[in-house]
């Protein structure tokens, strides 16, 4: 083994010998980002080597790392490895906790429960009447089977209460047996398994009220900050069962938090509904994802399933349900279903959009009776991922910044108020825009000569300095821009095309809901003034939290929006952008700033 002290959060991680530092990274010990999954093409993944000795640096890492830098000991993680016992390196780590967004301006409504608790009482048995204990309680409740695990507490539990008890039944299936006197509720929880993040919302489920909720960023990401470098880790690299143990054991921690922080006891967790895109869906069920490597990406499911706990690991009631809403296409997952159900989209009569910006993108279209979707393979760059100085949502990124006429900053706010250390998704498209109107960036994505652009210091290209914090210069580059026409093209050419083709122009839209995290924290004014959402009027714009979270709920607290999201989800129709003729001409057109 290999000790590896890292600087300056003064931990101490041990690797195997042989392994290159990105294990460190992996462990969890240090907060950097990996977005090319260890194969040297992303460069985030950078450290600077002291004491002990390391392997030379690698072909990709010349590639990609200035001279100068490797010369100061700057390497990258995934290309480094350990040669002595002892080595110490320095990161730059974020700090603080990612800032995640739970909440929602929507609501789920009354509850109706798949789980029912209620106190029976059975005749004991007599020299007349000595059937099985198991026979006696499911002619009592109306049910054909028992669970083994209760079935083992069966005779006890129903002598020592005077053949009265506590009896949880899931869908008329008794799944726990009590005292009569037992404490405790009928909890439920609503999850939602996003590409960077999990959120697990816990209810109330006979109440139906929410109790608490919980987020952590998806573990997964230590494969991959995006879904194809996933499915090519699951595919190609047999990583399959390990990225279904991400998600089981994200989703546990989440469980574990909320039940310590209200003194449940895991038994007493009863229902579970998952929602996600298709990718998620199908590693967190430990499906096969070999249908979404290429097209025509056929999902191994679109039907909705119901699962015993058990069968999934998950720390709750071992009977316990765990429902997942069918997917739609194999890039538009049950969480786009989720949204739909819960902005009532399909109800509405006027044209609505509803859009789900993240990682990859989904947008609905509700027209004339009909609701097309389709996805956008966005990518994270509206996240803070892919940008030189992007960072996630946690203290010390710029989330708030104004570009004035002179193209200076203006009015720059970092979360928890500390000093700047990058930029997240929302500061990004403030900068973005603000460079737009100002001129420094033209209309066709060039970079403009200006006081504060100057060469890059780490490759090709011009770059804007934004600001200077305590880890050195934050900076806008050229490559940055790019990455977000792209992303910014790929979404606008999706809203086009499903207006095209219901016959409307963008106009012609009487409302657009924008889900999600980062969409709950754009400026309307600058997200319009780039293109990222169809040229509206500000007051038809509404920001409605993670929407999909609630159609998670909705799911969770009442069995008849389940059967409603199937089948609204039979009646939805895809838009494949991916063969869509139209699509490269619409996205090349969207990639200048109008």
């Amino acid at each position: 083994m290999t000790k590896v002290f890292v600087e300056p959060i003064g931990v101490t991680v041990e690797i195997p010998g042989g392994e290159t530092l990105l294990t460190v990274v992996t462990s969890g010990a240090v907060d950097l980002p990996v977005d090319c999954a260890g194969r040297g093409t992303c460069g985030k993944c950078l450290v600077r080597t002291g004491a002990g000795s390391f392997s030379e640096p690698t072909d990709a890492e010349a590639r990609k790392l200035p001279a100068a830098k490797l010369a100061q000991g700057w390497r990258l993680a995934c290309q480094t490895t350990p040669l002595s016992e002892r080595v110490s390196i320095e990161v730059r780590a974020t700090q603080g906790r990612r800032q995640i967004l739970t909440t929602s301006r929507l609501h789920p409504g009354p509850p109706q429960p798949a789980v029912v608790r209620e106190v029976i009482a059975l005749e004991p048995p007599t020299l007349a009447d000595a059937r099985a204990d198991q026979e006696r309680l499911l002619s009592a409740v109306g049910a054909s089977e028992l669970p083994l695990d209760v079935l083992r507490e069966l005779p006890e539990t129903l002598r020592d209460g005077g053949f009265r008890a506590t009896v949880t039944r899931y869908d008329g299936r008794p799944i726990d047996v009590e005292a009569a006197d037992a404490e405790g509720r009928v909890w439920g929880v609503a999850v939602d398994v996003g590409t960077s993040k999990i959120i697990a919302y816990l209810f109330d489920l006979e109440s139906g009220r929410q109790i608490d909720q919980e987020a952590l960023e998806n573990p997964q990401m230590r494969f991959g900050e995006d879904v194809i470098t996933r499915l090519t880790q699951a595919i190609h690299n047999g990583r399959r069962d390990d990225l279904r143990e991400m998600a089981r054991d994200g989703i546990n921690e989440l469980l574990a938090t909320l039940c310590a922080r209200q003194a449940i006891a895991p038994r007493h967790l009863y229902d579970m509904t998952v929602v996600g895109n298709t990718a998620m869906h199908h590693l967190a069920l430990g499906l096969s994802v070999v249908g979404l490597g290429g097209a025509p990406f056929a999902p191994a499911l679109a039907a909705p399933v119901t699962l015993r706990a058990a069968e999934l690991g998950f720390a709750m009631n071992p009977e316990a349900g765990v429902h997942f809403p069918p997917p739609i296409a194999g890039f538009v997952g049950s969480d786009c279903l989720a949204v739909i159900a819960a902005t009532r989209l399909a109800q509405t009569s006027a044209p609505t959009l509803a859009i789900d910006i993240g990682t990859n993108t989904e947008i609905a279209l509700a027209h004339d009776g009909r609701v097309v979707v389709t996805s956008c393979a966005s990518g994270p760059a509206f996240e803070g991922y892919q940008i030189t100085c992007g960072m996630k949502a946690a203290e010390g990124a710029i989330e708030r910044i104004a570009i004035d006429a002179q193209g200076e900053p203006r009015d720059l706010r970092t979360i928890g108020g500390r000093e700047p250390m990058g930029i997240c998704g929302s500061g990004v498209v403030d900068l973005l825009a603000g460079l737009v109107a100002a001129g420094v960036v033209d209309r066709g994505g060039r970079v403009q000569p200006h006081a504060r652009v100057r060469r890059s210091a780490d490759g090709p290209g011009l770059e804007y300095l934004v600001a200077s914090g305590p880890q050195g210069d934050i900076v806008f580059t050229q490559h940055d821009v790019r990455s977000l026409q792209l992303a910014k093209a790929a979404i606008a050419a999706g809203s086009r095309l499903l207006l095209a083709g219901a016959g409307l122009e963008p106009g012609d839209v009487d409302k657009i809901f924008v889900a999600g995290a980062f969409g709950n924290e754009l400026d309307v004014h600058n997200a319009l003034a780039i293109g990222l959402l169809p040229a509206v009027p500000r007051e038809r714009v509404a920001f409605v939290g993670n929407a999909a979270g609630v159609g998670a709920q909705m799911a969770l607290i009442d069995v008849d929006e389940r059967h409603a999201m199937s089948v609204l989800a039979a009646r939805l129709e895809f838009l494949d952008l991916a063969t869509d003729r139209g699509f490269h001409e619409v996205f090349t057109t969207e990639l200048g700033f109008a």
